[in-house]
């Protein structure tokens, strides 16, 4: 969208004292469906084409296990579209979501500062989701992590074994800078 727009050509100064060109980027179209629907293609592509994979093999593991991976990152990004603090942010409302103690009742929404059920679990799931797919990269796709082997692995490309110790902290600290971004506004996190 960044590319799409335009605004890659527009230098800072200009930008700061242009009065807001592109009226789409605050439209509930693009921010609740638009932006999800991007987040989650790639996502989507490859869950199926893991699972077409387990279809042609018959292999469990790694096609279903990898393709979890992708569905608990497309949960991440439903959550993170759909969570209610987005929501009631975008209204200028700052309640806490929770369930109440009557089981008629069901959802409350109350001015109270607190943590929400939903916010527990969405957090959760942001780890979960992170932890495995950093588990994913290191031990599966880089074939690094071997404890036989100094948890590094069999073949080495670069001689100092730094570099792998390097790569693997960036990747563990990347993975969740990329969920601090999705935190919604006003989650008190």
């Amino acid at each position: 969208c960044f590319v799409a727009s335009g605004d890659w050509m527009i230098s800072e100064k200009q930008h700061a004292t242009m009065h807001h060109v592109h009226a789409w980027s605050d439209k509930l179209w693009y921010k609740n469906i638009a932006i999800p629907l991007i987040c989650l293609f790639p996502l989507w592509l490859r869950f199926n084409q893991c699972l077409r994979r387990y279809m042609d093999t018959g292999k469990r593991f790694p096609n279903l296990a990898n393709a979890f991976k992708y569905a608990m990152s497309q949960a991440v990004t439903l959550f993170g579209a759909f969570h209610p603090l987005y929501l009631m942010h975008e209204r200028n409302e700052h309640y806490d979501v929770s369930l109440s103690d009557d089981d008629e009742e069901g959802i409350v929404l109350s001015s109270r500062r607190g943590v929400s059920l939903f916010q527990i679990f969405w957090m959760g799931l942001f780890i979960s989701s992170s932890l495995y797919s950093y588990i994913w990269d290191v031990y599966m796709d880089w074939g690094l992590g071997r404890r036989e082997y100094g948890f590094l692995g069999p073949r080495l490309m670069f001689p100092m074994k730094s570099h792998y110790f390097s790569v693997m902290a960036a990747d563990l600290i990347l993975r969740f800078m990329w969920v601090l971004t999705l935190i919604p506004p006003q989650s008190g996190a």
